[in-house]
């Protein structure tokens, strides 16, 4: 697991400037605390920072074939680099390590581009073909490692993370519209876009070949529904399991301590289950949780700590969080609210002094309909079947009910019935709906804005036009909220605390397998993950297998009621607040002061203004940024 950063210019007479590429290097120092590396070629400069996990002593990098010319940094794990070797071997090549950072160097030499195709793994790397002077950058097809990129006079510069490229002034600062709405929108910055115009993400699953100026960014997969129905509940369950096997399996390889992250549900705790069968010795399990009852999944995880005997770490997490933000914003470069960053932070902070590998059960809900926003709306659509007139009345009875956040919900819930599905889905996916949106924003951002603005739900969704409307809610939380969201916040939290972590329900095979599954088999009766707990129910105990979905859920609401109100006055509301530039400062308190009186619950809302608050001052701390919105538009 490593950090890494690069400069390629478009011809050999204007060379790598050593003491930028050092300093892109440096802001990663988290990804990599073992080791660091850099190799400049005249116009052509790689670097990286290593955590070393496999081949502890030899994996050294930047690293070169015996030619020098092709040369190679590495962000992630191979898992099938083993077999891989074996095979590249009877071809004849040699190896001088253990690594599987050699085993993409010696499939490139193999396959070319195409080598991409051939690893199973998390991954995004740079390499160097100096004979064909072609730099590729690829990222694995989940996207659970990043990359993000950007263009200077012809120049690309890439890195693992936003920050590297601001502190090397390659970012102009000119905020992007479209990105600003997306983030009060979806609470992140959705793939391909960052919150800076003309700065990438390069998106799962994508590779980009740049040669002397000129480049091309193109997918070399993509993930394709095909539905089987031929499969049953039992078959289905058998395939899973069988998967989700060979996949911990290869994932628990180590040359260093390994533990897991237990969060007590159902895929957290399968993980656990099937490395207990791997390792001997008691395995060692981090789990976080809050004083309030409602949110402490502490009990759940206990019982999974217990009936697979691991050696067990609790954390609970304070409600006085406040001097945390801070240190959280500079690790996603851009904002991001995502609230249960919160927690994972600190799991990942308790388990890195134990460990330095983790496996985590994410990628379940995603594949197998565990999202209470499927859930809800497929409820809707079966509430829709009741007479028209009848939802009216119900409807207008609610109307007439004082203001409180249990009826506004049953509101919504009741308009929901009258929009399409697609509607329904989109409303649950999205924070400051287009109304909210338009009153947030100060004037000149909501012109940039409606110049500007992109539905990236509605690309992804387009995408899939013939899939039915279930399949399409599981592919739209597949692409865009799994490694936007979810894999952001486990990579960018873990990382930070240079702790890695490995998903292995999201080996690519599974993905593969789950988009032939009959969505009935994932969901039906208000029961979801179906397949899954049917694969582990005599493994897994009855409890975990009936308990409600609950994540590293965060009070959220009650803490902008208390321990964060004062914080949120004086940060986000201060006649000195930066955000002022961009928003409404009047509509900001009003949120706050609704917030307050339990008129509704708008937690997430306020967390969403106050850590672009904070990101904004971030950008202060940094050289030659100074944020702004065009206003020509």
């Amino acid at each position: 697991m490593c950090g890494i950063c690069g400069i390629i210019h478009p011809t050999p007479s204007r060379l790598v400037d050593e003491t930028t590429l050092a300093a892109m290097n440096r802001a990663m120092q988290h990804r990599g605390p073992n080791d660091e590396g850099v190799w400049v070629g005249g116009h052509v400069g790689l670097a990286m920072r290593r955590l070393s996990v496999i081949d502890v002593f030899r994996g050294r990098q930047p690293m070169q074939n015996e030619q020098g010319t092709v040369i190679l940094v590495f962000n992630g794990e191979i898992y099938n680099y083993k077999t891989l070797r074996a095979d590249l071997e009877s071809k004849g090549h040699t190896f001088h390590t253990l690594s599987d950072t050699e085993v993409i160097l010696r499939a490139y030499e193999e396959f070319g581009e195409d080598c991409l195709h051939h690893f199973n793994g998390m991954f995004a790397f740079a390499l160097y073909d100096k004979s064909h002077d072609r730099l590729l950058i690829a990222r694995d097809r989940l996207g659970i490692k990043p990359l993000y990129y950007t263009f200077s006079e012809g120049s690309l510069i890439f890195a693992s993370e936003l920050d590297p490229l601001v502190r090397g002034g390659f970012v102009s600062g000119e905020i992007d519209p479209a990105a600003l709405d997306a983030y009060f929108t979806y609470l992140f910055v959705p793939s391909p876009a960052t919150i800076f115009s003309g700065v990438y993400k390069l998106a799962p699953g994508e590779k980009l070949i740049y040669s002397r100026g000129q480049w091309r960014v193109e997918k070399y997969w993509s993930l394709e529904y095909r539905i089987n129905p031929a499969w049953t509940l039992a078959s289905a369950a058998d395939e899973y399991l069988h998967l989700l096997t060979d996949a911990v399996t290869r994932q628990r390889v180590s040359d260093v301590p390994l533990g897991a992250l237990l969060s007590g549900g159902v895929d957290s705790s399968s993980v656990v289950a099937l490395l207990s069968r791997e390792i001997s010795a008691p395995i060692k399990t981090f789990t976080v949780g809050f004083s309030d009852a409602a949110y402490d999944e502490l009990r759940y995880a206990r019982i999974a700590a217990q009936t697979f005997g691991t050696d067990h770490t609790e954390t609970v997490l304070e409600a006085d969080v406040k001097d945390m933000i801070p240190n959280l914003i500079p690790h996603f470069g851009e904002p991001f609210a995502d609230s249960s960053a919160l927690p994972t932070w600190l799991i990942a902070k308790v388990a890195r002094q134990h460990v330095t590998v983790a496996l985590a059960g994410d990628g379940g809900d995603e594949l197998f309909a565990g999202y209470t926003w499927t859930h809800m709306t497929r409820r809707v659509e079966q509430y829709s079947r009741l007479p028209r007139w009848a939802r009216h009345v119900l409807e207008a009875l609610l109307f007439l009910a004082p203001r409180h956040p249990f009826i506004s919900r049953m509101r919504r819930f009741s308009k929901d019935s009258f929009r399409p599905p697609e509607d329904v889905f989109r409303r649950r996916h999205t924070c400051f709906g287009g109304e909210m949106r338009s009153k947030l924003y100060n004037a000149d951002t909501a012109r940039a804005v409606a110049y500007a603005a992109v539905d990236f739900f509605q690309q992804h969704m387009d995408r899939v036009d013939g899939l039915s409307f279930p399949d399409k809610m599981l592919y739209h939380d597949t692409v865009m909220y799994l490694p936007d969201d979810i894999l952001t916040k486990v990579d960018r939290m873990s990382m930070a605390h240079s702790l890695e972590v490995r998903v292995p329900i999201l080996d690519h095979r599974i993905v593969e397998f789950a988009a032939t599954v009959p969505f009935p088999l994932k969901y039906r009766g208000n029961i979801s993950k179906r397949l899954v707990k049917h694969a582990f129910r005599n493994i897994l105990p009855p409890e975990l297998l009936k308990q409600r979905k609950q994540g590293f859920a965060v009070p959220i609401h009650r803490w902008f009621r208390k321990e964060l109100l004062e914080h949120f006055d004086t940060t986000a509301l201060a006649p000195d607040a930066r955000l002022r530039r961009f928003l409404n400062p009047q509509a900001v308190a009003k949120l706050r002061d609704s917030h307050i009186a339990g008129r509704e619950n708008y937690g997430h809302h306020l967390w969403a203004i106050l850590v672009f608050e904070h990101w904004l001052r971030y950008l202060e701390t940094l050289p030659k940024v100074v944020p702004y919105v065009p206003q020509k538009v």
